[in-house]
């Protein structure tokens, strides 16, 4: 009988690093290896995706994945079965939820999400960890494991050291990292007048050792904890902690649990660890088809364009090969009522229905969220695309293999609901989307109202700036594209109608002008000698 394969990625494991996330997955792959699986590690920085594929009849254990090349990450998450074994929050830009109020991170410092969402199940290793994870992904495939995996022998040698005798002094975990907030444990063990020691050693066995000798355990992190294995490691030993509330450990119920008691617990922990992962690994799971584009639209009282609007998406030549995903935001009239008459007519319509009246950028992500296509394009109900916009577009992108991002020719209508045809020989072209790409013309927002780009570059850049923006999103999100590196194309064609006004066309809205000179001045890195060309216009803007 073959054994089930297995591939386990993470940037480093026990023989390169000694960290909590790294004993943790080395035991679950002893574990695996013992229950008859076949496990092969892979450090995340020699995948590649000729690897993925030759391993492609596997299932796949993601740890940590900081290394893993975001062509990788598409890859797995396109093709492969996979979990994420969560450790620190990598779906957060700078990975540390903790700079937000209430650990609720802004849409813009979201990353990684469409690596999480694909996953077969995420992880986590607390009910503080999954709560955060939840608020900031609303995603429906999170697990709270409750605990960590200890090797037998290590369990055991913590149960002979916790019966040590205790000295009334503090440990305090020396390290260089950070965000573990040595310096902050020893200025609060001085507040206190208590004794302290710092314990380091490079040898886990001294360690946990040493630790059992003093009587206390002081860790306060400057980051969420998803767990902190040293934290519950001094209970095991039974001592008492002192920390803060950023420890996912301390708010699980077994926490009150101490000494073999709590080695008990962590025994009978991995048996139950163990029985959850194999069952995914086992669990068979069919690949559904995806779109190869997502159209993405939202509106509030859209009731005047939308029978036009839904009549020229569903006409696209490409239209089969698409999804339309919209967000309706609460609105008033009969939107619903149109939009049902045609989701009887077609299966690739998602629509969702918010009860609040949200401005259009948070709109625009939750439609974002919701897509399941390799390709995002907008549609805006009051503009109208060429039955053929949506296939120039992606054949022109896909024919382009450098390139992240087309868009064409937009004209000008000041009048709703027109067709293409109507006024396809009108000279007059919508001045953003007149230029071809380079950093320097991205003074202007140059893919103007119909780009079409690649979905997971919101894997790597997050989100419409949601917090910020309530004009210039869409430049905003570019410039943060081009900054990251990625690189846009223009196809010498005209694709749409661009209906003249509306909120980003207001001449006199000194709002809009000075987040547009926020923005100018946020990304001066990207414009080159255009900086300089502009640079005392949107400074006079911030003067106002």
């Amino acid at each position: 009988m073959n054994k089930k394969k297995i591939v386990y990625i993470s940037d480093f494991f026990i023989e390169h690093i000694l960290g909590g996330g790294e004993l943790n997955d080395d035991e679950l792959t002893k574990l695996l290896a013992k229950d008859g699986f076949k496990v092969k590690k892979l450090q995340s920085h020699v995948v590649s995706n000729d690897l993925l594929e030759h391993c492609s009849d596997s299932f796949f254990i993601i740890s940590n994945f900081v290394n893993l090349s975001p062509a990788c990450k598409k890859y797995i998450c396109n093709n492969l079965q996979y979990i994420i074994y969560e450790h620190d929050h990598k779906y957060v830009s700078n990975r540390n939820p903790a700079l937000y109020k209430d650990f609720k991170v802004p849409n813009s410092d979201i990353v990684n999400y469409f690596f999480y969402k694909g996953a077969q199940a995420i992880l986590c290793q607390s009910s503080f960890h999954k709560t955060i994870l939840q608020n900031n992904l609303d995603l429906d495939n999170v697990v709270n494991l409750s605990g960590n995996l200890w090797s037998l022998g290590t369990l055991e040698n913590i149960r002979k050291f916790s019966k040590s005798d205790k000295s009334d002094v503090c440990s305090i975990m020396e390290s260089n990292i950070e965000h573990k907030n040595t310096i902050g444990a020893i200025r609060y063990a001085k507040a206190k007048n208590l004794k302290y020691e710092l314990i380091k050693s490079p040898n886990y066995s001294a360690f946990l050792n040493k630790l059992s000798k003093n009587e206390r355990f002081v860790f306060l992190p400057k980051t969420p904890e998803t767990l902190s294995r040293v934290l519950v490691e001094a209970r095991m030993l039974g001592c008492k902690v002192i920390t803060n509330n950023l420890t996912g450990a301390s708010q699980e119920d077994w926490f009150s649990l101490k000494g073999e008691e709590m080695v008990d617990h962590m025994i009978e922990k991995r048996g139950q660890i163990l029985e959850l992962v194999v069952n995914m690994c086992n669990k068979k799971h069919k690949k559904k088809t995806k779109p190869l584009v997502s159209i993405i639209t939202t509106f509030h009282k859209g009731e005047e364009y939308l029978e036009h609007f839904m009549s020229n998406i569903t006409s696209q030549t490409f239209f089969d090969n698409c999804e339309l995903v919209i967000v309706d935001a609460k609105s008033p009239g009969n939107e619903k009522k149109i939009i049902d008459g045609y989701l009887e007519k077609f299966d690739n319509i998602v629509y969702h229905r918010i009860e609040q009246k949200l401005k259009p950028t948070p709109c625009i992500n939750e439609a974002i969220k919701l897509s399941s296509g390799e390709c995002l394009t907008f549609a805006f109900i009051d503009d109208v695309k060429k039955p053929d916009c949506i296939q120039k577009l992606y054949k022109h992108l896909k024919s382009n293999s450098d390139i992240s991002l087309v868009y064409g020719d937009v004209v000008e209508t000041s009048v709703p609901n027109q067709s293409f045809k109507e006024c396809e020989d009108k000279s007059k072209i919508f001045e953003h989307s007149s230029f071809d790409f380079s950093p320097e013309n991205m003074v202007k927002c140059l893919p103007g109202p119909m780009p079409l780009w690649y979905r997971d570059v919101h894997n790597h850049c997050g989100f419409f700036d949601d917090a910020e923006c309530n004009y210039a999103d869409d430049w905003d999100m570019w410039l943060r594209m081009v900054s990251c590196g990625y690189k846009f194309k223009k196809l010498d064609e005209k694709i749409g109608l661009y209906l003249v006004g509306g909120r980003s066309q207001e001449n006199d809205n000194i709002e809009q002008r000075k987040e547009e000179a926020k923005i100018f001045f946020k990304y001066s890195n990207v414009f080159g000698s255009n900086f300089h060309n502009y640079s005392s216009y949107f400074g006079q803007l911030l003067r106002i």
